[in-house]
C-alpha cells in the first residue's frame, strides 16, 4: 500500500507494511523508498501524522541516499566528496589521452581521461588522487597530534578500508584510510588523536577516552558527524 503527503513544495511517498506483533509504527528510510511499518491497530490517518511530522528528518535522509547514488557513478554532474564538502565533476574524454588526470581546483572536480574508460579506472584515479592528498594533506597533522601528545608511531601508512577510519597495531603502527580526504578536518583530527591514543592504550578503557577528551573535549560530537558523513559514502 503506498500512501503520500506534502510536506512544503516536497513529496513523500512512503509504504505500510503491517506486522501484526510490532508494539511501536517505524520509519525506515533507505535507497529504496520509505516503509512505515505498523500492526493492524494503527489506523492509517495515524500513520500519515507521523509521517508528517518526522517529514523533515525522511526527507534529509532521502537527499543523503541520493547524494550517494550521484556519487556511485562518475560522469560530469556527478558529486564527489573532499574535506567534508560535495563538489560538481566535470569529466572531459580527449581522444590523444593515454592515462587519467584528477584536479581540485575553483571548488569543482575535473577529470581528464582517454575516450575509452571503465567505470572501474576512474574509481581507481579518483582513490590515487585521495591518496596522494592524504600523504600531502594528513600526514602534518600526524606530526602535529603526535608532537602535542608525545606518541610517537613506528609508522605510518594509508590504506582504503571498507569499515575502518584507522588501525594501530601492537607495534604501534597506524595504518589510516585515505578516505579520510572525504570528511572536514575536525573528522579528521579526531581519527588520529583516536589511533595515537592507542599507542598507549591498546583498548578503549575510561583511560583510553580520557586521553582521546583531553586533547578533542567535544569528541563525542565529532563522532556523531562521522557516522552522518558514512551514511552519505
Amino acid at each position: 500500500m503506498t500512501k503520500s503527503i506534502n510536506y512544503g513544495t516536497q513529496t513523500i511517498e512512503y509504504s505500510i507494511v503491517r506486522k501484526a506483533r510490532l508494539k511501536h509504527t517505524y520509519i525506515q528510510v533507505d535507497s529504496k523508498g520509505v516503509i512505515v511499518k505498523a500492526n493492524s491497530r494503527v489506523g492509517e490517518s495515524e500513520i500519515e501524522a507521523l509521517v508528517l511530522k518526522k517529514s523533515a528528518w525522511i526527507l534529509k535522509h532521502l537527499q543523503s541516499f541520493k547524494n550517494r547514488a550521484k556519487e556511485s557513478k562518475i560522469e560530469t554532474g556527478s558529486r564527489i566528496y573532499y574535506l567534508g564538502k560535495s563538489y560538481y565533476t566535470k569529466v572531459i574524454k580527449e581522444e590523444s589521452r593515454e592515462d587519467i588526470e584528477v584536479k581540485f581546483s575553483y571548488a569543482k572536480f575535473v577529470i581528464k581521461s582517454p575516450e575509452e574508460i571503465s567505470d572501474d579506472m576512474l574509481y581507481q584515479a579518483i582513490d590515487k588522487f585521495y591518496k596522494e592528498k592524504a600523504i600531502e594533506k594528513i600526514m602534518p597533522l600526524v606530526d602535529k597530534w603526535s608532537s602535542r601528545m608525545d606518541l610517537i608511531p613506528g609508522r605510518v601508512t594509508f590504506r582504503k578500508a571498507k569499515k575502518r577510519w584507522g588501525s594501530c597495531s601492537y607495534k604501534n603502527s597506524i595504518s589510516l584510510n585515505y578516505h579520510l580526504m572525504k570528511l572536514p578536518t575536525p573528522c579528521i583530527e579526531y581519527v588520529i588523536i583516536h589511533e595515537l591514543a592507542h599507542i598507549r592504550h591498546k583498548n578503549h578503557s575510561a583511560e583510553f577516552w580520557a586521553l582521546v577528551a583531553k586533547y578533542m573535549p567535544r569528541y563525542k560530537e565529532v563522532e556523531k558527524q562521522i557516522k552522518e558523513y558514512e551514511k552519505l559514502f
